[in-house]
């Protein structure tokens, strides 16, 4: 029988978060990983898999309707792989790009399934490549690094990692035993209601009646969850654009999502006529040493409400948006069933009861796929484009920062109405000139940002604009 248990935090998060998806873009909760495994033997390849599902409980692991409202998960002690295997002759090198986009298109139940599915692809029996997808409702991004770079200990021959369960495969013997693995979701959930935990609550409501407060965006409507709304997405390509902002995080002492932020809160308080806005942060919640290794779903958004100030200079204005991040990414981890109760008493009631719509409207997340890192002398031109099929649902604004391979790819979603086209191609220029000008002039002051009149490189941003879908 699986072992019954309390969602995480960030399980909890994963799921409302997920729940208010329309059915028909359910696949969007999905992330894709590739793995080479050309010249590696099928035994071991299939034994290091097994060897991850044994270790890690969230490979194991269904959800199903809890007392009340409440999901709840269910451990298996033992699991098939779910992984279909498929033995041709692979001559496209881009084959598994296009195995990848097929596998992420296909929704997971929420309730009920195992949340996960691969394909693994051979050549006459000899292993090419393991396409996996996964829901965001058992892994976040980190954990799936995490769970390749045990994946390639186990297939280099080095000291491997031992079982979860006791019940180890017969196949997984073919692996030496060595570290146990880290916590599990579960241990988390239990360690997240224990007394010990109470002062990290406590402070991450008082966080929240803080922004509360202050006010949230008002600006920015919010929508009903699985409710559609007309939208528009524009994404900015560029290979030198993350290597330009780890320049500017080193010489002004932050982080780099830190940098990209700052002029995206820039642009977006500018077209908003305020002076102060509520930007919703990607928290990983794996600042603890022992949670760096958990698998599972860690990330939750946390609020950080900022001053704009148009008089302070560019170095000031950066430095401000990243401390203010750094604050708030000590909160980042709360019970977001509570948090709706917090802001029910504090009168922020949303009339549509969506509360993660109304929660975060504006939010802002910036990934680092793998590991390979931006190039600032890169000359490759940058790409612009409109989507021609936005999400139509969610929050109003929002931005996602994608490094993928050294280049960087930054997304921008929006409500037409608050942030027409032409805004949104302002806002997305705002992010590569203020980063231009916080390395060269830094001692500018933020009002001066937009009458420059400073040619931008077309490496940083094309000079010729795609039109908008009609």
């Amino acid at each position: 029988m699986p072992v019954e248990s309390p969602l995480s935090h960030g399980q909890l998060f994963s799921w409302r978060e997920i729940e208010r998806y329309p059915e028909d873009w359910l696949a969007e909760a999905n992330l894709p990983t590739t793995w080479d495994l050309r010249g590696l033997p099928m035994g071991r390849v299939t034994a290091a898999l097994e060897r991850l599902v044994e270790r890690h409980e969230a490979l194991r692991t269904t959800y199903g309707p809890g007392a009340g409202a409440r999901p709840v998960q269910h451990v298996h002690e033992g699991v098939e792989l779910p992984i279909e295997r498929v033995d041709r002759i692979v001559t496209d090198p881009s084959e598994h790009e296009r195995t990848k986009a097929e596998l992420v298109a296909m929704p997971f139940a929420m309730a009920g399934d195992l949340n996960w599915r691969g394909r693994l692809v051979s050549t006459g029996g000899a292993p090419m490549y393991l396409t996996l997808a996964f829901s965001h409702l058992i892994v976040d991004l980190w954990s799936i690094h995490h769970l390749q770079d045990e994946f390639k200990a186990l297939m280099s021959g080095a000291a491997a990692l031992s079982p979860a369960s006791p019940s180890a495969s017969a196949s997984s013997a073919l692996l030496p035993v060595s570290p146990p693995p880290p916590p599990p979701p579960r241990e988390m959930a239990r360690r997240q209601r224990e007394a010990a935990w109470l002062p990290r609550q406590e402070g991450a409501e008082r966080h929240w009646r803080s922004v509360l407060a202050d006010g949230l965006m008002d600006g920015l409507p919010t929508l009903p969850a699985r409710v559609k709304g007309e939208r528009l997405e524009l994404t900015l390509h560029s290979r030198r654009l993350g290597g330009l902002a780890a320049e500017v995080a080193r010489t002004h002492g932050v982080t780099a999502p830190a940098v990209v932020m700052a002029f995206v809160a820039a642009g977006l308080a500018r077209h908003l006529g305020t002076d102060r806005v509520t930007m919703s942060l990607m928290s990983s919640n794996r600042f603890a040493p022992e949670d760096q290794h958990l698998v599972g779903t860690m990330n939750q958004l946390v609020p950080v409400v900022t001053e704009v100030d148009r008089r302070a200079t560019l170095a000031e204005h950066i430095r401000r948006l990243h401390w203010a991040g750094t604050r708030a990414y000590r909160h980042g981890s709360y019970d977001v069933d509570r948090i709706a109760e917090v802001a029910e008493a504090a009168g922020s009631v949303p009339e549509h009861g969506c509360w993660i719509n109304h929660l975060f409207r504006a939010w802002f997340n910036y990934i680092q796929v793998d590991r390979k890192p931006s190039d600032p002398a890169d000359q490759t031109p940058a790409e612009l484009a409109w989507t021609p099929l936005a999400q139509p649902y969610g929050q109003a604004f929002r931005v996602r920062v994608e490094v993928r391979g050294g280049r960087t790819g930054v997304l921008m979603l929006a409500d037409p109405e608050v942030l027409p086209a032409p805004a949104m191609v302002d806002i997305m220029r705002t992010i590569p000139l203020g980063m231009q000008l916080a390395l060269t002039d830094p001692g500018r002051a933020l009002k001066d940002l937009w009458g420059t009149g400073e040619e931008l490189p077309p490496s940083l941003f094309p000079s010729r604009l795609p039109e908008p879908p009609r």
